[in-house]
């Protein structure tokens, strides 16, 4: 990274009306942050290099995938190793937008959250779609960038139960990978692309997306989007295409076949049979 791309002290955080922002820094081998208090919660995601967080007189080690909490009123301030510079997402999210749970924040513990490579990739993912929003602007970034603040939030609020053993942690990822798939399977693209963001090899994600869920992963996310097609067909006056799409179905010929093994039938022949018989 060129030292253009590289800041020698931390970046300004200011919060806009609506009460989200995020920012990416990437340090400069001499970077230098003074302390902060701010009046907002700050999550921060470490991309890269190691250091230490300091709240108050506490230091709290950091290093690459990291998700550091710095709770609102907190003096606190980052500080890199040596040779070894942070580059870093910071989200600021206004403390009026967790009134909703009166128990959030003091259940957002201060320091580094317990290490998971699914929790920081999927952290690192929502980090990523809310600088997309903030670039982007227009009348719908408050509202969506609200969202995706809050979804991290809720990520780091609803922790899987661990034993500390890799085997426990693999195997809590993918049940609730499982859990979140009736949401999600829209998003779905491959078994390989899965298993790498749980952190795990296809094999062994494999192995345990049967165990956890009594089907395969193809057979699993396949009968989501046909029961979620089939509704659709029935409750709205989606195009066949606009179904096929909103469904995670690339092409028509693919969501065809599958939709004719399951009824019997083409999409159309189906809507129009279900609309007769009313």
């Amino acid at each position: 990274m060129s030292s253009s791309q590289t800041t020698r002290r931390a970046l300004p955080e200011r919060l806009p009306d609506w009460g989200v922002a995020v920012l990416e820094s990437h340090h400069a081998p001499d970077f230098h942050m003074e302390w902060r208090r701010h009046r907002f919660l700050k999550v921060v995601y470490v991309l890269s290099g190691a250091g230490q967080l300091w709240l108050d007189d506490r230091d709290i080690a950091y290093q690459a995938g990291d998700l550091l909490v710095v709770p609102a009123g907190t003096r606190n301030r980052l500080e890199d190793t040596p040779g070894e510079p942070a580059s870093v997402y910071v989200l600021c999210l206004s403390r009026r937008h967790l009134a909703c749970d009166p128990h959030a924040e003091s259940r957002l513990s201060a320091g580094r959250w317990p290490r998971s490579v699914s929790l920081a990739k999927r952290a690192e993912r929502r980090l990523r779609r809310l600088l997309y929003q903030q670039a982007r602007g227009g009348v719908d970034a408050p509202i969506g960038m609200v969202a995706e603040a809050l979804g991290l939030v809720a990520m780091l609020l609803t922790p899987e139960p661990r034993d500390g053993s890799p085997e426990a942690d693999a195997r809590a990822e993918v049940r609730r990978y499982v859990r979140e798939l009736d949401g999600r399977f829209f998003e779905a693209t491959t078994l390989d692309a899965a298993a790498a963001q749980l952190g795990l090899s296809r094999r062994r994600f494999t192995q345990l997306f049967r165990e956890e869920a009594g089907e395969t992963w193809l057979d699993a996310v396949r009968r989501r989007a046909i029961e979620h097609a089939t509704w659709l067909l029935g409750e709205s006056e989606l195009s066949i295409t606009a179904v096929a799409f909103e469904c995670g179905f690339q092409d028509l010929s693919t969501f065809y076949r599958r939709f004719k093994s399951v009824h019997g039938c083409a999409p159309a022949a189906w809507r129009r049979r279900q609309r007769g018989s009313r």
